[in-house]
Order: structure tokens, then sequence, then C-alpha cells
């Protein structure tokens, strides 16, 4: 288990069974995305996240309605600021040993992005085994609907293309594009764009 998860709860977990702490673990899940997720109200949602998911978020930054989540609460998930996470986003894989996802500054994740932080080995003698990898978004990075972000780091600035399929590294300020995302252009100038990601819809 994520050792942010050990720290935190290390005294209410010494008294529970682990089958018991397990059972709470599936119920902060549950409550994430099927009560909290739908609250038609930013700060609640953040407070949940903030407090009770353990991530840590930056100022000015949103989660829109029902984002769901994968993973094991209690932490592995940091949020820069002036962040907005579109309506129906999944996050998955966060709190496994070695899945950890960060996102920086000023980075806009449309609708629908799906966002994993591993997988399973898929070798016949490999028993399903979890496969973890620690994956960062950087600043300024646009991902548009649909996208899909599978274990691979995001470079600065990059443009992830609608319905994008990225299942490896990409290099700053590229646009990509396609299944499997290739790079389809750069771009230009290459260096941080002047706005600032500071808007959400009200009651999403």
């Amino acid at each position: 288990m994520h050792q942010a998860i050990k720290t935190m709860a290390r005294p209410i977990r010494s008294l529970l069974p682990a089958s018991t702490w397990d059972i709470v673990l599936d119920f902060i899940t549950y409550v994430a995305n099927h009560i909290a997720c739908n609250i038609p109200s930013h700060h609640f949602r953040l407070f949940f996240y903030r407090k009770i998911m353990r991530w840590k978020i930056g100022n000015q930054s949103h989660i829109h309605e029902r984002l769901k989540f994968h993973g094991v609460p209690g932490g592995g998930v940091t949020i820069g600021n002036n962040v907005s996470i579109g309506q129906d986003a999944f996050i998955g894989g966060p709190g496994y040993s070695g899945g950890d996802l960060t996102i920086g500054n000023n980075v806009s994740i449309a609708m629908q992005a799906f966002i994993v932080t591993g997988g399973h080995k898929t070798g016949t003698q490999e028993n399903f085994d979890l496969c973890m990898r620690s994956v960062t978004i950087e600043d300024h990075v646009v991902i548009f609907a649909r996208a899909s972000i599978i274990a691979c780091n995001i470079g600065r600035g990059a443009v992830i293309m609608p319905g994008a399929v990225v299942v490896k590294d990409v290099e700053p300020f590229t646009i990509m594009g396609g299944v499997p995302a290739k790079p389809i252009g750069m771009r230009e100038p290459q260096q941080d764009p002047n706005y600032l990601i500071n808007w959400c819809w009200r009651f999403h």
C-alpha cells in the first residue's frame, strides 16, 4: 500500500483488521465516484479531494463534476495552480506503489480525458501483476476531449489533440494526435503562454 496512506492513517488503521481497513478505502472510493463528484459545488469537491482523498491541489484549480477515480485513496495526486479538469474525466492508478500523478500549473484537461499511471503485466507467466510508474503532466499542457494518457509523461506546453491515445513520453511544446499518438506539429513560439487557466463552469 502507498506509504503516504500508511503514514496518514496509522493511528486509525492500527485499530482495525486489515480486511476492515480495505473496506474503509473501498467506501471512500465509492463516495468519491458516486456522491462527492456529483455535488454541484467546486468548493465542496475540492474540500473532499484535499481532506478526504489527501490530494495536494493548488490555488485557483477546479475539478468539474463526475471525475472518476480508480486507485487507493490517501494521496498520490498533486495538482498545481490554475488547473482545470473537465467533466467526466478519469484518473486511475494513484495510491498504488509507484503510481503517483503530478499535474503542473496552468494545465487544461478537457472533458472525458483518460489518465492512468499504469496497468497490468500481460505476459502469460506474470500473474496479471500491476505495472505502475509515476506520471508528470508539466506546466501549460493542453489535453483536449477524450484524449488518453497511458503511463507516460507530458512535457511542458505540449498539446494532446482530441481522441489521441498517448503511450510514450511527449517532448515539450509538441502537438500530438492519432492512435497511437504521434507528433503532428509544434506549438509556437516554444515558450510559456501568457494566459492563466483561471475559470470554471459554475454548478458543474
